[in-house]
């Protein structure tokens, strides 16, 4: 008892946290002691979800690193912090957003929460204008289709994904279809998703109503790789480049005159 003291435990999460990965059954009083302050913060966040709340991000955070050690005690919690993102990411401090998404991509990496249902959260998020956030979702995105389909073809995963993207393809905000465009070439330049399926869906972009969309499309089809993959992250149609918009009007006037 002197040593926990000597530590100050429980309110040292970190140095807790590695104490639980070494022996859990050890420490399950300071842990449901955290858990039960996690869900008081849940609770004063679900009151005020745009203000700030260090402590609910650092608890969330020390639930996800050790959720592997309790899943009885936290089974529903991955899709309580599911559902809180869903429900108030447009709201969110940048920094608890980032956090919430950095605690399930930590669930997703140990097992704990479906791929899916993960997923498509994070196509949702991709309309945040949050560049740093919509290059970690993109990175994890590719990343866990890549392990999804690394011993075998997951089709019941893949099929659920390709008709998700198509539908964002479609999406009003430029930025998430853009980057659901360049999730797909990225897979199937992988040899990830190489099928008619995500060929079939990549043609859709040929058709967009935005310029960005359609080069994008056209560059696939074409064999070129984009000079610029920050392209995907401005915040503005008005920086499109004017010799891509004068190759996207030529093309079409061709067409047309066809």
């Amino acid at each position: 008892m002197s040593g926990r003291t000597g530590n100050k435990l429980p309110n040292n999460l970190p140095q807790l946290q590695n104490l639980i990965k070494r022996d859990p059954q050890s420490y399950v009083e300071e842990f449901q002691q955290q858990y039960r302050h996690y869900q008081s913060n849940v609770q004063i966040f679900r009151l005020q979800p745009d203000k700030p709340n260090k402590e609910l991000a650092d608890l969330s955070m020390f639930l996800a690193q050790v959720a592997h050690c309790y899943l009885q005690q936290l089974s529903t919690f991955p899709q309580e912090l599911r559902e809180l993102l869903m429900s108030h990411h447009t709201v969110l401090q940048p920094d608890l957003r980032m956090t919430f998404c950095k605690s399930l991509i930590l669930l997703r990496n140990k097992d704990l929460i479906d791929p899916c249902g993960l997923l498509e959260l994070f196509f949702e998020l991709l309309r945040c204008h949050d560049k740093l956030l919509r290059k970690t979702l993109y990175l994890h995105i590719v990343a866990d289709i890549k392990n999804i389909n690394a011993k075998h073809k997951n089709n019941k995963v893949n099929t659920t994904l390709q008709n998700f993207m198509y539908t964002m393809l479609r999406d009003s905000n430029p930025l998430a279809a853009k980057i659901s465009l360049d999730v797909m070439v990225e897979l199937y330049k992988r040899n990830i998703w190489n099928d008619a399926k995500t060929v079939n869906v990549i043609v859709t972009a040929c058709f967009s109503k935005v310029t960005k969309i359609v080069v994008a499309g056209l560059k696939f089809f074409l064999g070129k790789d984009e000079d610029e993959k920050n392209d995907s992250d401005s915040e503005s149609e008005a920086t499109e480049r004017t010799s891509d918009e004068g190759a996207i009007h030529c093309l079409f006037s061709v067409r047309d005159i066809a």
